[in-house]
């Protein structure tokens, strides 16, 4: 934003030399059209509807001039040369000197290919129809409308002598409605042919694609809009209402609480209340516009630029929100109360900074007052300066109370988070600057570089000043949009923290913590339904947005809960602490965090045994004297805890397939559920690195994905973001791992993996479903599903050799130690290759699918 408002100051005469001149009196280009009476072209439109949310348009026009014409030559020149620009505009765009097209775009230059008499231009390009609005698209014109699309052959006049002798237009499935004139042949299964094209009869073929492509063409319409915006609104509520849930069932159960669980108990309840104001605050807005229809006319963007005015003192509430949530103190309400001014005050009185929105975004001749321009960049800094110092507040405020970090009385670090803060938003600010700056460029291609404002028509320059102050104008929005989507993180630091607090609550106070059962001392109601919670909250997050719309998203909240829920429902019943010996009470409820010590060297001791066991069966003898009936009865004994180091009362034993390396692993490497979670946490996260990057690259930087990267405003940004939630999302779900460890299914690490990892794939595998039977893409939710499956084992691998991490001096590596433990041979390793292929298989099918996608750029400057 600091670039952005240094570009409107010092005015298009600096930034972009030659756009300042004084106008003068020029006549248009003159493009020499009797020059192109022997050129010849051929064009063709493809509209591809097919695994995609939003139809995608593609043209290829070839062009064939004479070098007597006038700009043939200038065709060679440089793309950067005003003679270059000056040839291809007269081909692609006309006889206007300036023209913004945001939603063509081009993977490259045009291809021109010289011969002796003649010069070849091919310029491809292409767009996606996801607005109702009339699509431009190199030669073509797609009008969009609610119930069927037309699509016209509408060449700049200058083209008006070419001889067109071959016309393409590919409707896609399921074919066209109607064509004129009558085409001369078919191509394909629904292509249609003209050989020759008259100016006085242009091409126009109407289409009607299927249900889902026209939905999604208009999800910025009412009443697809009002129902998107519902959709985020409802899923937010559903988090509130779990939040509330278990804040009400917390102080049921418990009658009386201390302090410290008071204060968690009554920060995840307002947390709640919290994060409904900003929903609210984020969607209630676009909800009254879109029911309005202030977005229905994408050519009334200037007069949609007060729209943006409203993001100051919105994004003001916001912060102010959060830092009442955060329980400001002095001087952080004093740095508060300061910005929400700087912010709130143009955008209550633009008046009083001389500020019209909808002038403000136009070109105008006289520019605007220096103090105009500096007032919208400083509310614009202070309201997104304040939202995150506001953010910074609440989640040190989480983690504060939920003992994380430091004591209640440990003071927030004002200086840091301001410092933060400010120099965050000024990092976006020079992102959003080089984005605009690229998309501006793509958008304006090939316009005059030098065109000074003539007649009172605005030029290059003018436009040019006016989309950086309609990008500063607008950048409170975006960041607005962009950052309270980021706030399921302070969710999860909600649920972390009450999580910290619950698991300290002793509710067995027969004997010493180290001798309380295990089972006892697990999960109780509450925390296992904020874990559940957690998982479409955090781990999934939002599943099943069909058609561009979210209004199915809620649903996918039940299906992540109830499939998770079941899963772990049918695994508890095969978890090994569970297991019963006949009548006998569960062995969890047996064993106590001080039987750990016993129960490790009763494993050693078995697992030394079978070894024996197995040499003996290899032919070999132990020191020559080998005495198998007394290996066995030690095995035996081993398994009565009586008679064993474990220190058990007499008269228990394992059940039949049991063995008390079985129960060790069960136990989990910490002797708190607690403490579990965090230890898988910790695992899952640094297992996650490489997989989180090659998600995000396959979701930010592959296909026509890496566009929207590129052009986007906050696209870098994204791409960082978008690795921290991957590893975010991965180290919650080993907390989850961790925390139900003892009540999983499986003796080992990995078979404990599979119900977290099957209720996260059967949702996802649903959502495929739908996206196959609507025609639409299918988006990374495979590979995830895949990478969620391998982390999961992985850290399940390491919590297990973690366990017996106290024998860990007496094995050269980890390896070895995890074979010892698991007693590996060949058959375990088969299993583990054919799981490494099947990881394989869905990574390259994958890597190799289609990754087209709409880029989210798109600039504001419109003729």
């Amino acid at each position: 934003m600091l670039l952005l408002l240094l570009g409107a100051l010092v005015g298009p005469g600096v930034m972009w030399p030659g756009t300042g001149r004084a106008a003068a009196a020029a006549p248009g280009p003159d493009c020499d059209e009797r020059g192109l009476a022997r050129a010849t072209g051929t064009a063709r439109v493809v509209l591809d509807h097919e695994d995609r949310t939003y139809t995608k348009v593609t043209s290829d026009v070839t062009i064939t001039v004479p070098m007597s014409w006038t700009h043939a030559d200038k065709l060679l020149f440089g793309s950067q040369s005003e003679g270059y620009r000056l040839a291809m505009r007269c081909l692609v765009r006309g006889n206007e000197r300036f023209d913004t097209r945001w939603e063509e775009w081009r993977s490259g230059e045009p291809v021109v290919k010289p011969s002796v008499s003649a010069v070849t231009v091919e310029v491809r390009s292409h767009g996606w129809v996801d607005q109702r609005q009339e699509l431009r698209i190199g030669p073509w014109t797609v009008d969009v409308l609610a119930a069927w699309w037309e699509v016209r052959f509408t060449p700049p006049g200058t083209l008006g002598a070419v001889r067109w002798g071959r016309v393409v237009v590919d409707p896609g499935r399921p074919g066209a409605l109607s064509a004129t004139p009558r085409a001369a042949r078919g191509e394909g299964a629904h292509g249609l042919v003209w050989t020759s094209v008259a100016p006085d009869d242009p091409v126009t073929v109407r289409v009607r694609p299927t249900v889902p492509r026209l939905w999604s063409a208009q999800d910025d319409n009412a009443p697809y809009a009002v129902v998107d915006a519902v959709g985020y609104l409802l899923w937010d509520l559903l988090v509130v209402g779990a939040l509330w849930r278990a804040a009400l069932l917390h102080r049921r159960r418990h009658v009386t609480l201390d302090p410290t669980e008071q204060r968690i108990t009554a920060d995840l309840g307002n947390w709640g209340w919290v994060l409904l104001c900003l929903s609210l605050l984020a969607n209630v807005d676009d909800l009254v516009h879109a029911a309005r229809g202030d977005f229905d006319d994408v050519g009334q963007w200037a007069e949609q630029a007060r729209l943006a005015v409203h993001a100051w003192w919105l994004s003001s509430l916001a912060g102010l929100v959060l830092l009442l949530f955060a329980g400001a103190r002095r001087h952080l309400k004093a740095v508060g109360i300061a910005l929400a001014a700087v912010a709130a005050v143009p955008g209550v009185w633009p008046a009083a900074i001389g500020l019209h929105a909808a002038d403000f975004v136009r070109p105008e001749d006289g520019g605007h007052a220096w103090y105009t321009l500096a007032a919208v960049g400083a509310a614009t800094l202070a309201a997104f300066t304040l939202l995150l110092l506001g953010t910074f507040a609440a989640a040190w405020r989480l983690l504060r109370d939920g003992r994380l970090l430091g004591g209640p009385d440990t003071p927030f670090p004002l200086r840091g988070a301001l410092a933060c803060s400010v120099g965050g938003v000024l990092l976006i600010g020079v992102f959003q600057a080089v984005a605009k700056e690229r998309d501006w460029l793509r958008g304006s291609w090939p316009s005059a570089l030098v065109h000074p404002t003539v007649d009172g028509t605005a030029g290059y320059g003018a436009w040019h000043h006016a989309e950086f102050r309609s990008g500063l104008l607008w950048s409170a929005t975006h960041a607005q949009d962009w950052w309270t989507g980021k706030l399921w993180v302070l969710t999860a630091l909600a649920l972390l923290a009450f999580l910290h607090v619950a698991s300290r609550r002793r509710t067995d106070l027969s004997g010493p913590a180290s001798r309380v059962p295990v089972l006892r001392s697990e999960p109780g109601r509450v925390e296992r339904w904020l874990m559940l919670v957690s998982f479409p909250a955090v781990v999934a997050l939002f599943l099943g947005i069909y058609a561009a719309n979210s209004a199915p998203a809620l649903l996918w909240f039940f299906v992540d809960v109830a499939v998770l829920s079941a899963c772990l429902r049918l695994g508890r019943r095969r978890a090994v602490l569970r297991r019963r010996n006949g009548s006998a009470p569960r062995i969890g409820d047996l064993l106590a965090p001080a039987d750990r010590t016993g129960l490790l060297e009763a494993a050693r001791g078995h697992r030394a045994r079978l070894a024996k066991l197995r040499r003996l069966d290899q032919g070999q003898s132990d020191e020559g004297v080998v005495d198998r009936e007394r290996v066995e009865t030690e095995l035996r004994d081993l398994r009565r805890w009586g008679s064993g180091p474990a220190g058990a009362p007499p008269g228990h034993e394992l059940p039949p397939g049991v063995t008390v390396v079985d129960v060790v692993l069960a136990l989990g490497p910490r002797d708190g559920w607690w403490d579990n979670a965090t230890r898988a946490a910790r695992f899952a996260a640094l297992f996650s690195l490489p997989f989180a990057g090659f998600l995000t690259w396959a979701q930010t930087l592959r296909g026509d994905a890496l566009n929207g990267t590129l052009y986007d405003p906050f696209g870098f940004p994204d791409v960082v973001w978008a690795v921290a939630s991957w590893v975010f999302a991965f180290a919650a779900a080993g907390f989850l791992l961790g925390a139900l460890w003892r009540e999983l299914p499986g003796r080992r690490g990995p078979v404990k993996a599979l119900p977290l990892a099957a209720a996260y794939a059967l949702p996802a595998g649903l959502f495929a479903v739908g996206n196959h039977l609507l025609g639409e893409e299918q988006e990374v939710l495979a590979l995830a599903s895949a990478a969620v499956l391998l982390v999961l084992t992985l850290t399940a691998v390491a919590m297990d050799v973690d366990t017996f991490g106290s024998e860990r001096a007496f094995w050269p590596s980890r390896a070895q130690l995890l074979l010892s433990v698991y007693q590996m041979r060949f058959f375990s390793l088969q299993v583990a290759w054919l799981l490494a292929q099947f990881v394989a298989v869905v990574t390259l099918w994958e890597f190799f699918a289609d990754a087209d996608a709409p880029p989210s750029g798109g600039g504001t400057v419109k003729r």
